[in-house]
Order: structure tokens, then sequence, then C-alpha cells
């Protein structure tokens, strides 16, 4: 039976002896609570004793418990006193026996306390040799760690009570303590090196069975391979890129919060969410700021803006033809958008989405709001009409406020009309109060809560604008409003924009011959489905659209401005986000292609944490990938018969990929550490990859008090300690610093490049850099062959091997990697040194008559 099953022998043995009374007491004390409460705390107390007892008959039995035992780890207060005067003998190198330990316990004014040097006598006769302390250590360590776990459940349970308990720290807390009782408790001991010598053999003797030759986790790059001879299980491999900058902008140019604010691009932080081309959010989770050749975009129909040559367009097809529908959306850099033909340029244009607000319970009726702002007086709630149809609005809502209408009649002038009688609960108030509480009176304009209000508040508060100021263009089957006061003009044009109307803004000379009256106005047109406007006058009303052309897509044309400095941010979802009109534009793919062909190719198991992608998009590229059906198509869902099969046909290969994603955002090293032991245990996983580094927080310490250079420092570290506890590589994306665009001559990236901290070059046994010449308009390399589609994958440091370049292609329609095609392929192109390889070795400074490959630090 196990020792804390047994307290009444325990207590028995104990009280045989004449000293030791507190120690008795309080197993006493243990022995009674499990008749009460029917547990004991896990404990071995005859081990324990067995073990004191060995250590002072024994001076080299301490070394073989050294790394196991620590004086916590004992449950009697006592036992743990006699261990750590053992310790401090062991420490000053001075020898360990029951004199010494008893004169070290005297000098350290504890012999009394642990029951007096007679107790230390019968530990040492109830022992007769060393022989099994090892073995007796471990179960003493096995008991300390039970009951640590349960001190820290019993925490975990109590705090879980609390009210006032945030569940994240919680989780976050709990973690930690776990972490620590493994860090504690589980240290690697050492190995001789004859266990060593005896599994390196054993190694090479399996390794010399494979014929490619790989010794790690294949890459399914052909040369990479070569270099690496796969992802060698415990390294920790950077891979690190610029991040997308395909989401710059010029300064001043305003874009679309999902606040329904307008915010300056330069303005916009970390965090911010921005308003997403179908009404959600997209956060913003990193800044960019540089110089590059800036362009106009310039819209037929639509606000102009200043982009970055490298600014990802997002347009929209006009035409079906040729196997391509009409509306299918195409996100291309301005650089590729540039070298197209005119008729491609036809064919793609830019174009703008309705937006949809929450909607908000207003005081004042919307119609009647518009009504107001186009035709009432400033001062009360007066309002000049004499279209019956108004009056008749007028009419209904004064009797659903329980009020009524009284007209003014003024000679040789339009009639007034106003709702009198009390306002809501005060019946001796006006609508005039509501007109004060909006703060509108004596200051018109469109407050918020009517701009950004659900689309049918919004509808009836433009038909109440149409109403009072507005004109119908019969021909063109449009509305035109003109105002004096320029703010009010924006408003409704912004109010025209989020509602999907194609709308310009143009300020005008208006004159009054008769009097010689002069001023400016601005004019407000829209067109579109403008007949879903509730207008309520007969002369008015809009005929339905029945147009082929879209409204809402328009032609551009691209001008040169000058170079100069750019403003943009790295964001969630589908990268697409709106401008101030609506207009649509948009904000890698090497790891998802690893983790693509260990899976698919190798049969090894892949665990891939997206801090920024969610696991769906990552599912549509990967199914991109195989199907080689481009992204573009496979969001809007328009393929073409045979299309359709190659994406069943590559769902059903992908179904059977054992790739286990995690899209946790800002996950932590600790979360990231307990999922990935599962995975280990339940899926053997044989690969970890994390998109990216610097979308990780450190958690516990780490992120608390110190700078974010330092918890960057924390989480490489765990990261390679994760991948030596798992032994099994782990890949971690992480950024370049925005040096690299900013420093002349080459912009091939370099270690000091790594964005945020040193310590990740330093943790990492390969740190490899992806660089795509054709970005910085480089066409030819420097031995004349082509760079179009082409990426480099250099490898910096290689902790255990060379280092080189590797040339792959790159197939952006499908995010994808694959090995360069080679149409003339021969055993040269295997040849590891031939100039043909696509791979170009160098040894390392530090070791270069060595071949070794360690950068210095």
């Amino acid at each position: 039976m196990e020792d804390n099953t047994q307290g009444k022998g325990q207590y028995k043995g104990n009280a045989n002896s004449n000293n030791g009374k507190g120690n008795n007491d309080r197993n006493r004390t243990a022995d009674l609570s499990s008749f009460v409460f029917g547990k004991v705390q896990p404990q071995a107390l005859s081990l324990e004793e067995a073990v004191l007892g060995a250590l002072m008959l024994d001076k080299d039995a301490l070394p073989s418990v050294l790394d196991i035992l620590r004086s916590e780890s004992f449950y009697s207060e006592a036992h743990q006193s006699i261990y750590k005067a053992i310790l401090e003998l062991f420490r000053s190198s001075k020898p360990i026996d029951l004199l010494t330990v008893t004169e070290e316990l005297r000098h350290l004014a504890l012999l009394d306390s642990i029951g007096g040097a007679y107790y230390l006598v019968e530990l040492t006769n109830r022992v007769g040799s060393a022989a099994n302390i090892e073995y007796h250590a471990r179960i003493i360590a096995q008991k300390h760690i039970q009951r640590e776990l349960i001190k820290v459940s019993t925490l975990i349970i109590r705090d879980a009570y609390e009210d006032t308990t945030d569940v994240f720290d919680l989780l976050d807390k709990a973690e930690q303590n776990l972490f620590a009782i493994t860090e504690t408790n589980l240290s690697r001991s050492f190995e001789g090196m004859n266990t060593l010598a005896g599994k390196l053999l054993k190694q090479i003797e399996l390794l010399s069975q494979k014929k490619d030759g790989l010794t790690g986790v294949p890459t399914g790059f052909t040369n990479l391979d070569r270099l690496t001879s796969g992802w060698q299980p415990s390294d920790l491999v950077i891979v690190a890129a610029r991040p997308s900058m395909g989401k710059c902008l010029g300064k001043g140019t305003k874009v679309l919060m999902f606040d329904g604010k307008l915010k300056n691009v330069e303005d916009v932080l970390v965090g911010d969410l921005l308003m997403g081309d179908d009404s959600t959010p997209r956060r913003v989770l990193t800044l960019a700021r540089g110089q590059e050749n800036m362009y106009w975009v310039r819209q037929n129909k639509g606000i102009d803006y200043r982009v970055n040559e490298s600014h990802i367009l997002s347009l929209k097809r006009s035409r079906t033809e040729g196997g391509h529908q009409h509306g299918e959306v195409l996100d291309i850099c301005l650089r590729d958008y540039l070298t197209k033909s005119d008729k491609f340029k036809t064919n793609f244009k830019g174009y703008k989405v309705p937006v949809e607000f929450e909607e908000k319970t207003t005081a004042i009726n919307p119609y009647f709001l518009g009504i107001w702002l186009g035709d009432g007086r400033k001062s009360d709630s007066r309002i000049a009409t004499q279209d019956v149809e108004v009056v008749e609005f007028m009419e209904e809502y004064a009797t659903k406020l329980s009020l009524s209408v009284h007209k003014y009649e003024q000679p040789e002038r339009v009639n007034m009309y106003a709702i009198t009688g009390g306002y809501g609960s005060d019946k001796q108030a006006s609508l005039k109060v509501a007109l004060r509480d909006a703060g509108v009176l004596n200051f018109k304009h469109i407050p918020q809560e009517y701009l950004l209000n659900s689309t049918e508040n919004r509808l009836q508060l433009l038909a109440g604008l149409i109403d009072s100021d507005g004109h119908y263009l019969v021909e063109s089957n449009g509305y035109e409003i003109t105002q004096k006061d320029e703010k009010i003009s924006k408003q409704i044009k912004f109010l025209c924009d989020s509602l999907g109307f194609r709308t310009s803004l143009i300020p005008k000379k208006a004159s009054i011959k008769s009097i010689g009256y002069e001023c400016e106005v601005h004019r407000v047109r829209f067109f579109g489905d403008v007949d879903k406007i509730p207008v309520r006058i007969e002369r008015k009303k809009a005929r339905a659209w029945h147009m082929n052309r879209d409204w809402q897509v328009t032609g551009i044309k691209v001008e040169l401005d000058k170079f100069d400095d750019y403003y943009g941010f790295e964001i969630d979802g589908n990268r697409r986000f709106l401008l101030e009109d609506m207009t649509v534009t948009h904000n890698t793919a090497f790891t998802l292609s690893l983790a693509r062909n260990a899976a698919m190719e190798f049969n090894k198991g892949v665990a891939f944490f997206s801090l920024e992608m969610s696991n769906l998009q990552l599912v549509q590229r990967l199914v991109s990938m195989e199907s080689e059906v481009p992204g573009a198509k496979l969001r809007t869902g328009q393929l073409e018969p045979h299309e359709w099969q190659q994406l069943h046909s590559a769902i059903e290969k992908i179904s059977k990929a054992p790739i286990f994603i995690d899209d946790t955002p800002g996950i932590n090293v600790f979360e990231l550490r307990a999922k990935c032991r599962r995975l280990k245990a339940q899926h053997d996983i044989q690969l970890i990859i994390i998109d990216y580094l610097q979308l990780m927080t450190g958690g516990g310490d780490s992120s608390k008090g110190g700078n974010r250079e330092q918890e960057i420092s924390s989480i490489s570290r765990a990261l390679k300690g994760l991948a030596k506890e798992l032994n099994i590589p782990v890949i971690a994306l992480s950024q370049l610093s925005r040096a690299v665009e900013t420093r002349g001559g080459s912009k091939k990236p370099q270690l000091s490049d790594l964005r945020e901290s040193g310590a990740i070059e330093q943790d990492a046994d390969i740190v490899s850099f992806i660089y795509r010449p054709e970005y910085y308009q480089i066409l030819e390399d420097e031995n004349g062959n082509s760079t179009k589609g082409m990426a480099d994958i250099i490898v910096s440091k290689h902790r255990n091997g060379a280092l080189g370049e590797v040339r792959l292609r790159f197939l952006g329609e499908f995010s994808k990697f694959t090995d360069p095609e080679d149409f003339h392929f021969n055993d040269a192109a295997l040849d590891f040194n031939s100039p043909q390889a696509n791979v170009i070795t160098r040894p390392s400074k530090m070791n270069a008559e060595e071949g070794g490959g360690d950068i210095p630090f």
C-alpha cells in the first residue's frame, strides 16, 4: 500500500520515539484529519525518513538525489530542515554523517525543532543502506508534485468562485503556476557519454537507411532540403520577411473607422478598428511608414486618393468575357496594374459598397429631421412647405406624439407648419425641445446618431432632405440637393455614399440676377437604385433603376505624383477596408507552403498557429494552392465547371492532411506550450509553425514592467525551449524592420534587419529571409536571369550547416511557392556544388576554414 493511505502506521511508528514530539503532533493531526475529512495530502514520511537516514550513512549518496530533491520536496517541516542542513554541509565541502548533521542543525538553531539528536539517531537506525535511495527519492518528488498540483488547483477553484475575477487573468495565472511546477520539478538530468554515444550511433544507422538523405522534416523544396537536410528536431527556425506593404496611402487620406468616424491615415493606431467591405471590423495589427513613389488614383465617379506603388488595389470586373464573370473582385499591386493592357484596365474598375450600421433609437423621426434641415426655421420647429404630402406626414407624426399641427399663414410667402402641444412626457413642451436636445437648433447639421444608423433610418432621413431641399433629375434618374452650408453638404454626401449611391459634391456659384445677389453653394448629386428612397412627394419619386451598368463601379486612371512619405498598416480579415466615400481598397504564403508540403507530401503532423488570419482564410489559401484556383475566385464563388472539379479534388486531399490550425489572436507562450504538448501527445506532430512571432505575447511577468524588446526576447527563448522539449522543429515567421526599404543599394535583408530584438537571432538555429527582387523592380539578377515571379530564400544563419540562397517560384495568384521549373533537368542539377543548381552555399565568417555555419553574434 502507498504511504499516504497508511496514516495510522506512520503515526504509531513515530510515537515510539521519545523525541520529535512536534513532528509526532503534526502526524497525529494529519492522521486525525483523515478521519474527519476523509483525505490526507499525498506524502511518503517513511521514505523521507529512509532517504535522510541513508544520506547520513553513505557519504556518496547525496549526488544521486541532488537533482531530484529540494528541501520543499519533503512533507515534514522537520525533514525539510534536516535536508537543508545536509545541503549546506555539501556546499561547504564538509563530510555528511550523523555527527556533522547534528552540529549543523545546532548551529542553525534547528536541532530542538526537529526532535533533537535522538531523532537523527532513529533515522539512521531505520535504514540499512543507500541502495534504493534514488528510487525512494523519486517517489518523494512525485508526492511533492501532487501536493503542488493540489495547492494550485485549490487556488484556482477559490479564485474561480470570485465574481470579480478576470477569467483570462485567471487562465494566465493557472498556466504560469502549472508551468512553474514543470520547470522546477521536471528538469532534465545529465547523460553520460556512453549513453549518448550509443544514441548517436543508433541515429546514424537509421539515417543511413534513408535514401533521400533527409534527417529532419522535409520542406518540400528540393534545393532547400539539400541545404538544410530538412528542418531538424529541436531547432528554432526563423523565417523573416518584410510585412506586406499593400496598404499604404498618402498623408491626409481619410479612412472609415468601424464606428463611422473618419480618420486620417497617419493618425491610425495599432488596435484601431477600420470598416471592412462587409460592414465588419478590421483590426489594425501593425503600422507601416516609409517613402516610395506615390501615385494618384483618379476615379471617374469617386474621390481621388494617393497611394504608394506597392499599394494593393481592389478592383471589380465590369463585364463577363472569356471565362471571367462580371463582378469578380481582383486584388492587384499597383505596380503590377501599371504593366497591364488598356483592355485589362477597362475591364477592371474601382468600386464602392454600401455600409450597414447598427440601428439606434432616435428622439426625432429621421424623415422629420430631414425636412426640417432642408426647409425648417433654424430657431424653432417650424417648417415651410406647400406640399400636401409633407403636411400629411406632419399630421401623422403629431398624432403619434399625441400632439397637433399648427399652421402659420404668411402673406405672399410659403405657409409654415409646426407640431406643438407638448413633447414626450412634458405636454407643455414642444418638438423644439427635442431639436434643442439633439444640438441642431440654431446649428443645423446631421447628428452622428442619425448619420450612423440603420439603412432604413438613413433612407428616411435622405427622403426628408429630398422632399424639402432636393430636386429630381428626370433625364438621368437621380437627385440633386443644393446647400449653402458646406458642412451639411459633406454630411449629405457621406450619407449617400454610405447607402451605396454614386455621389458627387461640387461647389458652384449661385446668383439671383433680379436683385444682383450671388453666393457659393454646394451641389450634391447621387445616382443608382434611388427608387428605394421612401420619398413622399409624388413629383419627386424616382423611376426604378433598369440600366445594366453598375453604378457602384468607376473607371480609374493612375498618375505618377512624386517620391514621398506613405502611411499604412497591417489589418486582419480579408485585408479590405473603406476610404471616406466607401471606395474599397486592400491591404505570407511561404510558411503555409511549408505546412502543406510537410503534411500532404510526407504525412508529417503540423501544428499551425495563425495569429493574423482566421482558420477559414488559411484553409482557403491551402485550397487555392492545391487546386490552383485563384483565391479571388474562391472569395466570390464564381467558378467554372472544371474549377469546381479541381476544388472538390483539392478539398478531398486537404481533408486527410494532418494539419492542425489554431487562430487564437495574441496567444501567449504558456497557451502555446500547453496546446503543443497536447497535440504532440494526441497526434504526434512533427512540426510547429507560428505566423507570426511579433503578434505573440509573453504572458506572466515577461509582459509586465518590461519593454517590448524584452518580451520578444522572452518569447524567442520560450520557443527554443519548446523545440528542445518536444524534440521537433519550431518555425516562426518574423517581421523585418523598415530599414530594408530605406537602405541604399541592395535591398537584400540582413541579420541586423530582424525586427524588435537581437535575441531572435541569438536563439535561432536557422535564420532565413524571403526576398523577391521583382518587388523592388529588379527584373534580372547578376547572371542576367529573369526574376519575374521568383523568390529567394536566403539562409543567413545556420548553426549546424552551410549558408546559402535558394531560388523558388512564387505564384501570387495562388499564394504558392514551388520549385523552379527546369525544362533542362539533368544530373548536374542534383550536384550540390554545380553552378547550375538553384542553390548557392557559402561558409560562415566564423568557421570558414572548418566549413561551419554559425554566425558570430
